[in-house]
């Protein structure tokens, strides 16, 4: 395994709930890396590939910064053959600098705009939500005002 799991609780000690691991399945995967690398910066490194693998498919790790040598945060998978795409499921929300400024980047990439910038209840952080071009709905995070 190319990414090396460390706990975030000590062993023995009660589970901490942390998310852990998160993947984006996707039925283009080169059409996402292509979209989150330039959205976010994200590089990828292939981990598994074909059938053989026990998770049935192309497998990427997701790395932070565009050098490659960041750690892995996440996992992006070919959607398995013949799995209907999901009604539901978990959406991921990643924090960024320039709320207004990614949601335009997002939309000139190809994606759709779900929701502009809204307040989330009086804490002073907001959020949009976006739909990749492949069809995944993804949360843009911030505590900066707007400009």
């Amino acid at each position: 395994m190319v990414a090396q799991y460390e706990p975030s609780t000590p062993y023995g000690a009660p589970m901490s709930h942390d998310v852990v691991w998160w993947e984006i399945e996707t039925p283009d995967p080169a059409g996402a890396r292509a979209f989150y690398g330039a959205l976010f910066g994200w590089t990828f490194e292939r981990a598994f590939d074909g059938p053989e693998s026990e998770l049935g498919g192309d497998y990427w790790l997701i790395r932070r910064g565009g050098d490659g040598a960041g750690a892995s945060i996440g996992g992006l998978q070919a959607a398995l053959p013949g799995r209907p795409p999901p009604s539901a499921g978990v959406r991921l929300y990643v924090e960024v600098d320039d709320l207004e400024a990614t949601v335009e980047r997002a939309a000139a990439l190809g994606a759709t705009v779900e929701r502009g910038r809204t307040l989330l209840g009086g804490d002073d952080f907001w959020f949009a939500t976006v739909r990749d071009p492949q069809g995944v709905s993804v949360g843009l995070w911030t505590s900066r005002p707007p400009a």
